[in-house]
């Protein structure tokens, strides 16, 4: 497979393209099953996501190295578009084996407060306009 960037850059962009459609027919036809009382497309999308995510990790693995164009295809092109929030449960997962629960912790904490902070502060600064 050819592995120049901008043949990359277009892999990406392409997967990302699948990856952002099926979030939003996952979360669509969720909400059209289960109704609109609770944010059941969102928990979905995340929890299949996180299960791909971790699917094809663990088959590229041993098979392709960090840099290769499936693992950059599959994980960071069709999983990154279809839900962020895989990659931050690998991060989370790969501090606590590596580091330790404190660090796992701090890092979700962290998403936490500062992803809801940071919400606050553009819906406000929003506002002002």
């Amino acid at each position: 497979m050819t592995t120049t960037l901008w043949f990359r850059i277009l892999l990406v962009a392409a997967a990302g393209a699948v990856g952002a459609l099926a979030r939003w027919a996952t979360a669509k036809g969720a909400q059209a099953w289960l109704g609109p009382a609770w944010p059941i497309g969102t928990l979905l999308v995340n929890v299949v996501g996180c299960f791909v995510f971790g699917l094809a990790y663990e088959l590229m693995r041993h098979a392709h190295g960090p840099d290769s164009t499936w693992r950059l295809v599959w994980l960071t092109g069709f999983c990154g578009a279809y839900t962020t929030f895989s990659t931050f449960a690998f991060d989370v997962l790969e501090l606590h084996l590596e580091r330790g629960l404190v660090y796992a912790a701090a890092n979700i904490g962290l998403h936490l407060v500062l992803g809801l902070a940071a919400l606050v502060a553009g819906i406000a600064l929003a506002r002002l306009f």
